[in-house]
């Protein structure tokens, strides 16, 4: 009887190992493949390139996707579009994971997720077939995503700590104003509390911002502000660590290797908001006049009149003629009293808000200034 037992289990492993006459592998045997782009790439990140465009030489291209489904889609029709064009929404998974739906803010579009790429799919779903290579977003290195964000911004010194978390008192003296880094370039100019600093800088792999030596205007201050110039020139001479900050505004996080660290807030440039600016020079007089002002209750205005310079610097043709400015200059403080001639960047901005110029212009250069007696 034992022997019979043995034989019939013996039997029942071997058919279990047998294939079945219909070439199917029972179920509990099979491999299940469980990986998804979803599940097993770091898709996270900025994807870029041009994608084509039925009425223009392509669209420029900026899709980044980020871990709590969000997105953010920045497009340029080139020789079309004057300005890129961005904006924010949420995406879907498709139930395969390999692919993504933006919502309705961008167009419901498509895209298959692999790795280190995103390829943009027909509106039904479907591979574009043998133009899916033209169709296809790159995704930015680290590195180059940290400098993409650190040039589109400006950013505020908001806070400085040591190591066990205490304010550098000798950072932010009293009276003195906030430092604004300002990176292009592969450049960094920072306003300090006294003078300007100015330098180059790089991103190392590891994520560490370096410094090239410093150099820096030699205005005069009070001594406190000064002192404040050269203890940031210091904390900036080691490589710092650059961590952004997730937030509803743009953040940045430096730290030193001792644990000092600065905090700073980012506001976006006009540049990465409307596009490559034209540079203009404009006289401002002494005196503001009389207007009625359309895109504000204003009744003064600063009274400007063109200027021209060559690349030498020497003046150009003759002024034009003074003319109210209805638009505010960024980072222009005006002095009654004082004239001023000002190198400007004007952007457009296309569409206008409502009520609103469509012309920004920013501070670039106090080319002259002169105290006018009245």
């Amino acid at each position: 009887m034992k022997a019979i037992l043995l034989l019939c289990v013996l039997a029942a492993m071997v058919s279990g190992c047998m294939p079945r006459k219909d070439g199917v592998t029972p179920t509990s045997e099979r491999s299940v493949d469980m990986h998804t782009s979803q599940n097993s790439l770091d898709w996270a990140g900025a994807y870029t390139g041009v994608l084509p465009c039925a009425d223009c030489p392509g669209i420029n291209t900026r899709l980044t996707l980020k871990r709590d489904g969000g997105f953010e889609l920045t497009t340029q029709y080139l020789e079309r579009q004057p300005a890129p064009a961005t904006v924010r929404g949420q995406f879907t998974w498709a139930a395969s994971g390999n692919a993504i739906t933006l919502d309705a803010t961008g167009g419901g579009q498509q895209y298959a997720v692999g790795e280190g790429r995103l390829t943009q799919l027909n509106r039904d779903g479907s591979s574009a077939g043998t133009e899916s290579s033209n169709r296809v977003l790159t995704l930015e290195s680290p590195a180059v995503s940290l400098v993409r964000m650190l040039e589109d911004h400006r950013w505020t010194l908001e806070s400085a700590s040591d190591g066990q978390g205490r304010r550098l008192e000798a950072l932010s003296p009293a009276g003195a104003r906030p430092a604004v880094f300002s990176f292009s370039e592969a450049r960094l100019s920072i306003q300090a509390s006294c003078n300007r600093l100015f330098g180059s800088y790089e991103i190392s792999p590891q994520g560490q911002l370096k410094l090239g030596r410093m150099g820096s205007t030699m205005m005069a201050c009070a001594p406190a502000l000064m002192q404040a110039d050269t203890a940031l020139a210091a904390l900036l001479a080691q490589p710092l660590t650059v961590e952004p900050l997730r937030g509803p505004s743009p953040g940045l996080r430096l730290t030193s290797a001792a644990n000092e660290t600065l905090l700073l807030s980012g506001q976006a440039t006009p540049e990465a908001l409307y596009g490559p600016g034209t540079r203009i020079f404009l006289e401002v007089a002494a005196q503001t006049v009389a207007c009625t002002n359309p895109f504000s209750a204003a009744r003064v205005c600063l009274q400007v009149r063109e200027r021209r310079y060559d690349e030498k610097g020497l003046v150009v043709g003759l002024p034009g003629e003074w003319r109210p400015l209805y638009e505010n200059i960024e980072g222009y403080t005006h002095q009654p009293g004082v004239r001023n001639v000002l190198r400007l960047k004007r952007f457009e901005r296309n569409p206008a808000p409502a009520g609103a110029s469509s012309t920004v212009l920013v501070l670039d250069l106090v080319v002259e200034s002169e105290i006018v007696p009245k």
